[in-house]
Formats: structure tokens, C-alpha cells, sequence
């Protein structure tokens, strides 16, 4: 769910919370590093289209999380 968030989608749901301070790259970058370390298939499509971010911060982190978890499960 995270991870499908736009900026303007961040903004919303974040509005008055500490969350927003750390911004979207930062969130979805953790979110990345949390989905890599845990490895469960579900979030396999979600990183995918995390991928092609145009952030560069969380399109690399999705790679990298998207190979970790692929690894984990003998993709």
C-alpha cells in the first residue's frame, strides 16, 4: 500500500504527522529495506512497480529489495 503511494497520495495520508517530516523518499526507501529483509512473495509485485519509480532513491532500493527476496526464495 506504501509503496503505490504518489507524492500528492503521501502528502494526504501523512498531513499533521511526524511521517511527513521524513518525506516520501525516505518512508518508501525503509519500506523497501524492511519488504528486502523480511522476503515474503506478497511483496513481490509491489516492489516490482516500485522499480520504476522516479525517485531514484526508492527505484534502486525496490531493485535491490526485489533481489533480495527473489534470493531468499530461490527465484
Amino acid at each position: 500500500e506504501l509503496l503505490a503511494l504518489d507524492g500528492d497520495g503521501f502528502r494526504a495520508k501523512f498531513l499533521g504527522t511526524p511521517m511527513k517530516r521524513t518525506k516520501r523518499r525516505g518512508v518508501l526507501r525503509n519500506v523497501c529495506v524492511a519488504l528486502g529483509n523480511v522476503g515474503d512473495a506478497a511483496a513481490i509485485p509491489a516492489l516490482e512497480r516500485a522499480c520504476g519509480d522516479p525517485e531514484p532513491l526508492i527505484a534502486e532500493h525496490a531493485e535491490w529489495a526485489l533481489g533480495q527476496v527473489q534470493r531468499r526464495l530461490g527465484l
